[in-house]
């Protein structure tokens, strides 16, 4: 009796052995038709069960990304600019909706752990891709089709380019052939090609090689700039095309972008260069951003972004303003102690010219001798100046700033040396008082 009782001791725990531990755990199913994930997680984990089929989504999109990186390597896809990482990254993320669905086959628990067993129907995943990769096919045939009749508004046809790309990439794995215009295409590859002909087919041009431009200045140049796109037959101006400036050497203030008008023209502007660096130089090439904002696709971003536009290049021959400096001392011109103020104007940063025609702004300094006096007590003359400066631009004359000096006073033992000393004392005082407020405040800027 005790021996019976042992042998359906033993039967009723192999049983119940066998209720706990299906035979997909002991050993993992295979079954070619499907992707299988077989799971295992912590009961105490928050959401366990959940958090199971995340890792079953994983686990299987993993198994369809090792399928996917085959397909893409015996198509070489990349050398047709896809790195197939990112593919494969994409492909996963265009997948979540179909490995929500997947099918849940069996489970068991233990008192520690939680097991799943999920599937998805290969025949199933593969018909949605199919169905996806026919439908974006259709979207991207027409977009196709825009960008090749979009000749003289070609901004919107490479946006028709993008999008295009954007809906066939994540299929490149696929066949995408396709009829157009009657003849068989790939149609990634058609899609593909056009947008690495665009560095060969835009031209953007500047209207000169190069201007002459004064640094600190608020001197607002222009300079025109035209956009154009080659056909095989025909080349045609560029309307609505967005182009960006930058400095590639130098330093300045400019507008950083432009549109161009229905006759593919746009202007560059300069609001002030802050160098003195000289030559400087500025490139001119179509706006990216443009075209990337808003757009998520990291695939087709990156293949845009390795396009190389060739750059227009604006040559800046820049100059420092010119001041010419008109002196007197008692309507004496150009006395020996006018030597210091044009080296005061040259440590300002201005260059100083001889020839008043050429320069940018005149300097106006008359100093007189007011007075001369002997002073007995002291056995000195004593003498007293007043200083007059003005700054004028010299196109027009307009006066800028003037203002007066006076009082300037010096002493010495003989006269002349004493009215010497005062125009001395006068044309420090210029330098200390006046040269530098007006060279911050009225030319560099």
């Amino acid at each position: 009796m005790k021996r019976f009782l042992y042998l359906l001791l033993l039967i009723f725990t192999a049983c119940s052995m066998a209720k706990r531990q299906p035979e997909w755990i002991v050993e993992r199913p295979y079954n070619n038709e499907y992707y299988i994930a077989i799971v295992k997680v912590p009961r105490k984990a928050p959401n366990y069960v959940e958090l199971a089929r995340n890792n079953a989504i994983l686990e299987i999109s993993t198994q369809i990304s090792v399928q996917i990186d085959s397909d893409i390597a015996l198509k070489e896809t990349e050398e047709n600019g896809i790195p197939s990482s990112e593919i494969i990254s994409r492909i996963r993320s265009s997948s979540k909706n179909i490995l929500k669905d997947l099918q849940l086959v069996g489970t068991y628990e233990t008192k520690n752990d939680y097991w799943a067993y999920y599937r998805l129907s290969k025949s199933e995943y593969s018909a949605w891709r199919k169905a996806q990769c026919n439908q974006a096919m259709a979207q991207a045939l027409n977009l196709l089709a825009d960008f090749d009749s979009s000749t003289s508004n070609i901004a919107s046809g490479i946006a028709s380019l993008l999008h295009g790309l954007e809906l066939i990439v994540d299929y490149t794995d696929m066949d995408l052939t396709t009829l157009y215009k009657g003849n068989e295409i790939n149609l990634y590859n058609e899609l593909f090609y056009r947008l690495n002909r665009l560095p060969e087919n835009l031209s953007v041009k500047f209207a000169t090689n190069e201007i002459d431009i004064v640094a600190k200045q608020r001197e607002r140049k222009t300079v025109n700039i035209a956009v154009s796109y080659k056909t095989v037959s025909k080349e045609y101006p560029c309307s609505n095309f967005p182009v960006c400036f930058n400095f590639s050497s130098g330093k300045g203030e400019i507008i950083p972008q432009a549109i161009t008008d229905e006759n593919g023209k746009a202007e560059l502007i300069i609001n002030h260069i802050t160098s003195f660096s000289n030559p400087q130089f500025i490139e001119a090439k179509p706006n990216k951003d443009f075209w990337l904002v808003g757009r998520e696709n990291t695939v087709v971003k990156t293949m845009f972004n390795n396009l190389q536009f060739m750059p227009a290049i604006l040559k800046l021959n820049v100059r420092r303003p010119k001041a010419y400096l008109e002196y007197s001392f008692d309507n004496t011109p150009g006395t020996d102690f006018r030597n210091i103020l044009v080296k005061k104007l040259q440590d300002l940063d201005l260059e100083v010219t001889e020839n008043q025609n050429t320069s940018d702004y005149t300097f106006k300094v008359d100093i007189y001798n007011r007075s001369t006096n002997y002073l007995p007590l002291l056995n000195q003359y004593s003498a007293t100046a007043d200083a007059y400066i003005e700054l004028l631009q010299t196109g027009n004359g307009k006066s800028i700033y003037n203002t007066n000096i006076t009082g300037i006073k010096s002493t010495a033992s003989l006269p002349e040396i004493a009215r010497k000393m005062s125009e001395l004392n006068a044309v420090n005082e210029i330098c200390d008082k006046v040269m530098f407020m007006l060279v911050e405040q009225y030319i560099m800027f």
